[in-house]
């Protein structure tokens, strides 16, 4: 079981309702769903500095499957043994690029 969290630039902020519409056409692979933004490369490149991608060399990944990222979004899964330790670092990693964090478990925009 994994706690999914994606991240993605729109300002302001969308509400929980919008942010699950997007969050839906992200997933599905829909492009142009929100602009480009650098930051979210630098959030992708920042998880990977931080915690590695899941591979069998880096079992200590936090991860149940590989990062997925595009230039529009990063998702997550993160086991579910460790979202209490991860998914506020990750948050706040996030919040310092000015990205959203979207929680799809409680269809929540984290701020």
């Amino acid at each position: 079981m994994s706690f999914d969290l994606t991240f993605w630039h729109e300002m302001p902020a969308p509400d929980p309702q919008a942010a699950l519409a997007t969050y839906e056409r992200l997933m599905d692979g829909v492009e142009g769903v929100v602009p480009p933004h650098p930051a979210v490369r630098r959030l992708h490149q920042d998880l990977l500095d931080r915690y590695g991608d899941l591979t069998e060399e880096n079992e200590d990944a936090p991860w149940t499957a590989g990062i997925w990222a595009n230039d529009e979004c990063v998702a997550v899964g993160i086991a579910w043994s460790r979202r209490a330790e991860v998914a506020p670092e990750l948050h706040a990693m996030a919040s310092r690029r000015g990205l959203v964090t979207f929680d799809p478990q409680d269809r929540a925009v984290l701020t």
